[in-house]
């Protein structure tokens, strides 16, 4: 109703329903009072922070009055945050931080990771505006740790707000640090995150469009800074595209009209520039805001000093400089935080000290506790020592068990004769596989090392290294997962799981010039995560090593009644008939070398094939020479 209808008519609504019950408890009233603070604090709304201090003053009240400090201690740290919000808006910002540090304290107490991340986030940000930039990214990196792994409420903001507005604030920190290769990691990373979660919130795309919309303003930064313009030019209409909507981050979209304008400039593209510039400042006109008016005045002189008209260009030198000045004697603020930083920084790590010496305590409590039981258990095994001698026919009757239990032991001993003749088996097969890459990488080497370069050139050794170094961690990966029993299991939902898989498999795909096209369904099975993902794996990597280039890997998923069913279908060269039977077998010598010269080695399909049977499903296939592959995987559904 707030964002359809109005703050008034949310707030009328509001007031007509708490009518209903005058004599509301300590919760209702809180979230009455954190919903009307809202209102007033929110951005998109027209703010009132006199207000919104009010209610965050009301929320203490209410608090305190309740010994809310130790029967409501999120709420009570809550308003901690809340309360340093205020007063970083209202520019007090070593109070603020002292009220994000206090908040922190207390949250942690409470083991609550998903408030948690919120005071991490509001330290990187003070960190942020001081221009400790790497700090900041350590804080962001932390908030990020945070809320992944919290177990509270699962709402819009803790599965998605959150995480992605963190991934893409490292990655802000990084450009700030000139290490544009980690920003745009980690704004690939923040679209990656949108992209696998919009799904689970169908009625919050405007959102997910704004999120998508910043990042995409961030990326362009990285790409104005390298000049690559048409790069960059296309990043930023597709920001101002979605931001300058109603009801969007219209403050945003006019960012990126500034940094658009920046790149007319820069590529001395002045028509497109006066346009722009004019743009923005009929969008400036209905929605002020300072940083981006000083950005406007920055780039209004620059452009008329290009097109030499110099006296239009001196007075928005001079505006610009004025609101330049203005703005350094905020930012002068921050030059004193650094100090109560400090001091607050080692007011935790006392606090931290204090709570390790409570644990060291315990501790010792805990050993002391074992040593006295460990001398229990001494005294009554010599007690019944004692007895033992004293009962012949006790003694005898142990003697029989004892017998019984070599008996096992003797079977348990030749089931892992067994298993070492299988090991040793195994071993024999590596070593002799290994020998002939290790020797590659050996010869090449030694030539490298006596420069014999008549016939070849460095490079050439350098690939013999590196196709036989592949080769060996190939073998040596396929070896570590021989173990295919399931032990993790849990519920994984397959359309994300297999669009992960295909998603690391793309590049391998690419460099044979291949296409990897994956349908799915929305359907969730039980099994070990691992162990399935290794089958995946060595399933589509099989299909891109015996398929020619240009072609294309189908990977299908659909759901039954009661399984769910996996095909991976390619267009290589095939199954001889004689090799069909023998493509399982963990010794088999049913190898042969890919499309491309790749090695084989012949454990994959075993080591596959025993997985899925662990998972009580099949896995089988069906070829034809010079037609291609087609393996079938078909798990239960529970």
């Amino acid at each position: 109703m707030k964002f359809s209808e109005g703050v008034e008519r949310s707030q009328a609504f509001l007031d007509s329903a708490y009518a209903r019950f005058p004599e509301a408890g300590v919760m209702d009233t809180y979230r009455k009072y954190d919903f009307l603070r809202g209102n007033y604090a929110d951005p998109n709304f027209k703010m009132d922070y006199g207000k919104a201090v009010a209610y965050v003053d009301s929320l203490f009240l209410l608090l305190e009055a309740n010994n809310g400090k130790i029967n409501y201690p999120k709420e009570y740290a809550r308003a901690r945050l809340l309360r340093g919000d205020n007063l970083h808006y209202l520019k007090q910002y070593d109070e603020a931080y002292s009220q994000y540090f206090q908040g922190k304290v207390l949250i942690e107490s409470t083991l609550d990771t998903c408030q948690s991340s919120q005071y991490t986030s509001r330290i990187a940000g003070m960190n942020y505006q001081e221009k400790n930039y790497r700090k900041a990214a350590t804080y962001y990196k932390q908030a990020y740790r945070e809320v992944m792994t919290c177990t509270g409420p699962n709402d819009f903001d803790n599965l998605f707000v959150s995480p992605q507005g963190y991934l893409s604030n490292i990655g802000l920190s990084y450009s700030n640090l000139e290490m544009p290769d980690s920003a745009l990691y980690y704004y690939e990373k923040a679209l990656h995150f949108i992209r696998q979660n919009e799904h689970k919130f169908p009625n919050q795309q405007d959102f997910m469009a704004m999120a998508r919309a910043v990042i995409y303003g961030n990326q362009a930064v990285i790409y104005l800074k390298r000049k690559d313009f048409p790069h960059a030019e296309f990043l930023l209409k597709e920001s101002i595209r979605i931001n300058r909507q109603k009801g969007y981050y219209n403050r945003d979209a006019q960012f990126s009209q500034a940094k658009l304008c920046e790149v007319y400039l820069v590529s001395n593209r002045l028509e497109m520039a006066r346009l722009e510039l004019l743009s923005l400042k009929a969008s400036l006109d209905t929605l002020p805001h300072p940083e981006a008016s000083l950005r406007w005045n920055n780039l209004q002189w620059q452009y008329f000093e290009k097109v030499h008209q110099i006296s239009q260009a001196y007075h928005y030198l001079k505006n610009y400089l004025v609101l330049r000045d203005s703005s350094d004697h905020h930012k002068a603020i921050f030059e004193d935080m650094d100090q109560a930083l400090r001091n607050l920084g080692s007011q935790h790590e006392i606090e931290l000290l204090s709570k390790k010496d409570e644990v060291n305590r315990l501790y010792l409590i805990g050993t002391i506790a074992v040593l006295l039981l460990s001398l229990i258990i001494v005294f009554l095994i010599w007690q019944s020592w004692k007895r033992t001698r004293k009962n012949l026919l006790k003694s005898a009757e142990l003697n029989q068990r004892i017998i019984g239990r070599n008996t096992q032991l003797q079977t348990t001993l030749t089931e892992l004769e067994r298993s070492q003749q299988e090991n040793n088996r195994l071993l024999q097969i590596v070593a002799h596989d290994l020998r002939t890459p290790i020797g590659a990488i050996s010869m090449a080497v030694d030539l490298l090392i006596e420069g014999q370069f008549k016939a070849h050139k460095p490079r050439d050794f350098l690939e013999i290294i590196k196709s036989s170094s592949a080769n060996s961690l190939i073998l040596i990966d396929n070896l570590m997962h021989a173990n295919t029993s399931v032990t993790k299991k849990e519920m994984v939902e397959l359309q994300g799981f297999l669009s992960s898989c295909v998603d690391m498999l793309r590049l391998r795909a690419q460099e044979k010039k291949q296409e990897i096209d994956l349908r799915t369904e929305v359907v969730s099975v039980f099994l070990d995560r691992q162990k399935m993902w290794r089958v995946i794996s060595n399933l589509i990597t099989n299909a891109i090593k015996f398929s020619p280039p240009d072609s294309t890997i189908s990977v299908r998923m659909k759901k039954n009644v009661h399984t769910v069913s996996i095909t991976i279908k390619d267009q290589g060269i095939g199954i001889p008939v004689q090799l069909k039977d023998k493509v399982f077998d963990l010794y088999t010598d049913a190898k042969r070398a890919g499309t491309a010269g790749e090695k084989p080695f012949g454990m994959g399909l075993s080591i596959s094939r025993q997985i899925v049977e662990a998972h009580q499903g099949k896995l089988w296939f069906e070829s034809d020479v010079s037609q291609g592959t087609t393996f079938y995987i078909e798990l239960p559904v529970q």
